[in-house]
């Protein structure tokens, strides 16, 4: 939401630097998320006169002007279309330097001298879009800088937060800013319009859940009166068009009290009923907004004898909107179910500042009679009333109850960590609009997001000086939760994938109805989200496939995500894909393709690393039916894993690095392919003695010709290495392990030395 600070200086006593109230507002809660300048802020430009026009000797779309700047006649040249001899304008003169760090300078144009630029109301910065040149009042004097005549003001962004739509206009902000002591000026109390006592109009609210109020008041307006520039200026700030004096008055009211009101033409609706109710399926509407709209069943509306004519609290219809001629206004104040609006204008796309109110729910049910009449003030302030008619009310909403919120004053310091005086908490509450009553506070109308004491303690900390407020320990908490423990162990395992070249995928937990391994949910969230994730593997290879489909073949993805059961019991997993090349070919060495034995390696790492248990639940290649759902011809690598609700890490041991050098045995086997490495290892490691330090394979060789190693048999070569913290190891000791590990490979796995067949 914008705010005006000029406008806002008739409601409060502003402090001179806009910064300070900004860091008020923001700490209280309401973030002021920019702080803009409107008007024109560039020096050099200045009020001249178009002495003479005419056209430019060497191009068609050029104009020469003979401009007065007040100090002496000048030439410049020009590309407008729409000025003429006699208008005032804004000239830029030699030496202005715009925003965007353009510098005018005396130049020549084809041929022709130009002493200065002509300027828009968008070069200015005082528009967003225009056509031609900003023409000034013919009354404006000569040589005046345009930042006297565009002065502008200092303009806030505030950021809402959904559950205070009380601060949504410039009325709830100034309490606000009352309670953060900042003073209110006394407002000037406004003469009561009298209105008719017959309307000559009947309203029909079909169901009072979808409309609990709903007022139609019956206007008879003069043509041709404009709106003030002060109401205008004050909607532009806040980042609205004029769009003539009937709807300026109704969108000034939203901005000023913040309830949203509509005005209809009368004269463009049929039969003499307004209907309130849910849309035919099939009716259309086409908006202010320029769209066509389909309207369901859950749509309410506001209809005529014709049919619909506005979208309640959302958009009003073009067919019915006031214009320049209208004499004949139905002026519309409200209260429309929040639910309904939200999710018409949640479906429709219309972002409009009515829906952005009405949606939020617990609006001030005042304001609907507030509003009606504070329009009408305006518009006979304005010249243009000639008199109400009457007005038709149908329903109302409730008056909110004096529901006593008890204050336990010793949880204000134990919650709050600081201790205020009774005397402080009866100044704040009161600041904020709320009465005493027995041991409690009673919350104001407008404040219906207030409903129980920590809504009360809340209130009193955000208008506290959080700087003064000590910071303190509390000895009862745990310093982390489970939960917390949890997420910290699965960021690290997250960053060990992507350390080792990993991309990770965030997939959604509901997925297609019939989507493979899902359960079905009784109620789907919508056509697309009609079941619960068992596996996460589906949907990496849903990823993989858009990936490759747009060029990026070799992959290395991972998620890791919940699933559930049939059951309905919910896990953590974790789940990996490869394909393509591990390692792209480059200068110091070929490319390594991707394949079962990378994907194990990696399963291998994050087991003995996060100490994980157990078999994966997949550690395979993605089988043709998976491919083919997928529309995928590539070999493709997949692993799953469950990880526990307690993800332990492996702390490193410290080993003591030995001064004494180390011994090296290559081993160069022949044994059955059918043996695997893992016997091949426990077999070393069984003979082996406490000195062996490391032991890895460094050839693996199978000849199917049978010429070098027999068929049915593979050649493997491994490295031992030895080292002690005490000693130096000799020959003949590192020969006699050598022996014994020779012994147990023969005896466990059939192997011998290559060259000893």
């Amino acid at each position: 939401m914008k705010v005006s600070l000029e406008w806002l200086k008739e409601w409060c006593d502003l402090p001179s630097h806009p910064s300070e109230l900004a860091d008020r507002l923001t700490r209280s809660g309401t973030e002021v998320i920019s702080i803009q300048n409107t008007g024109c802020q560039i020096a050099g430009i200045v009020s001249a006169k178009i002495l003479e026009k005419k056209l430019h000797p060497n191009a068609d779309r050029l104009s020469l002007c003979q401009v007065d700047d007040g100090k002496g006649t000048r030439q410049v040249v020009c590309g407008a279309k729409n000025h003429n001899a006699g208008d005032i304008v804004p000239l830029a003169l030699p030496g202005t330097v715009f925003p965007g760090g353009m510098t005018i300078k005396a130049t020549k144009m084809r041929g022709e001298s130009s002493e200065g630029m002509l300027c828009s109301a968008k070069e200015l910065g005082i528009a967003e879009d225009a056509q031609g040149l900003l023409i000034l009042p013919a009354e404006t004097k000569l040589g005046v800088p345009l930042e006297q005549l565009f002065p502008g003001e200092t303009v806030f962004e505030v950021e809402i937060t959904s559950n205070r739509p009380d601060l949504a206009s410039m009325d709830g902000l100034a309490r606000e800013l009352g309670a953060l002591g900042v003073p209110r000026k006394a407002r000037p109390l406004a003469k009561k319009i009298s209105r008719g006592k017959e309307a000559g109009w009947k309203v029909v609210v079909a169901d009072a859940k979808d409309c609990p109020q709903y007022t139609l008041s019956v206007l008879h307006v003069r043509t041709g009166v404009q709106s003030p520039d002060w109401m205008k200026k004050r909607l532009v700030a806040s980042g609205m068009r004029s769009l003539g004096l009937v709807v300026d008055v109704t969108n000034y009211v939203l901005l000023e009290l913040g309830q949203p009101v509509h005005a209809f033409d009368a004269d463009r609706i049929e039969g003499g009923t307004i209907e309130v109710r849910r849309a035919k399926a099939g009716e259309k509407l086409a908006a202010l907004d320029g769209g066509m709209h389909l309207l369901t069943t859950e749509d309410v509306v506001i209809a005529d004898e014709k049919g619909v004519v506005a979208l309640a609290g959302v958009v009003g219809g073009t067919h019915s909107a006031v214009h320049a001629g209208t004499k004949k206004v139905l002026l519309e104040s409200a209260a429309f179910q929040a639910g309904r609006v939200r999710k018409t204008a949640r479906r429709l796309s219309l972002s409009t500042e009515s829906a952005r109110r009405f949606g939020r729910g617990g609006m001030d049910p005042s304001l609907v009679e507030m509003a009606s009449e504070r329009i009408l003030q305006l518009l006979e302030e304005c010249g243009a009333l000639e008199k109400c008619e009457g007005t038709v009310r149908v329903g109302s909403l409730p008056a909110p109850k004096d529901n006593e919120i008890t204050l336990r004053r010793n949880r204000v310091e134990k919650i709050l960590g600081l201790k205020l005086e009774p005397k402080d908490i009866e100044t704040r509450f009161l600041a904020l609009g709320f009465h005493a009553k027995g041991d409690g506070w009673v919350p104001p109308s407008w404040r219906s997001d207030v409903r129980e004491e920590i809504d009360l303690l809340e209130e009193l900390i955000r208008l506290s000086d959080l700087d003064k407020v000590p910071s303190s320990l509390d000895a009862l908490v745990e310093g982390q939760s489970a939960e917390d423990r949890a997420d910290v162990r699965r960021r690290q395992l997250r960053n060990f994938l992507v350390e080792r070249g990993y991309f990770e995928v965030l997939g959604g937990s509901l997925v297609r109805a019939e989507e493979g391994m899902s359960v079905q949910l009784s109620t789907g969230a919508g056509p697309e989200v009609g079941a619960y994730r068992e596996s996460l593997l589906p949907g990496l290879l849903a990823s993989a496939a858009r990936n490759i489909s747009r060029g990026q073949t070799d992959l290395k993805l991972f998620e890791i995500g919940r699933v559930t059961s049939a059951k309905g019991q919910e896990e953590m997993r974790l789940a990996l894909l490869v394909a393509g090349f591990d390692q792209a070919v480059s200068w110091q060495g070929g490319e390594v393709k991707a394949d079962y034995f990378v994907l194990k390696g990696i399963m291998q790492e994050i087991a003995d690393r996060f100490c994980l248990a157990g078999e994966p639940l997949a550690l395979r290649e993605a089988t043709p039916a998976e491919k083919k759902q997928n529309s995928l011809k590539s070999r493709l690598w997949i692993a799953e894993v469950s990880l526990p609700k307690e993800l332990a890490l492996k702390t490193a041991a410290y080993q003591e690095v030995s001064n004494f050098p180390g011994v090296e045995r290559d081993l160069s086997l022949v044994l059955p392919e059918s043996v695997s490495f893992a016997e091949v290892e426990k077999a070393i490691r069984l003979a082996a003695p406490s000195e062996m330090v490391n032991l890895f394979v460094f050839d693996r060789f199978r000849d199917t010709a049978g010429a070098k190693v027999a068929k049915g048999f593979l050649s493997l070569g491994c490295r031992l290495q030895f080292r002690s913290t005490a000693r130096t190891l000799t020959e003949q000791e590192v020969g006699g392990w050598e022996k014994k590990i020779l012994e147990s490979l023969a005896t466990r796995c059939q192997a011998k030395l290559r060259g000893v067949l």
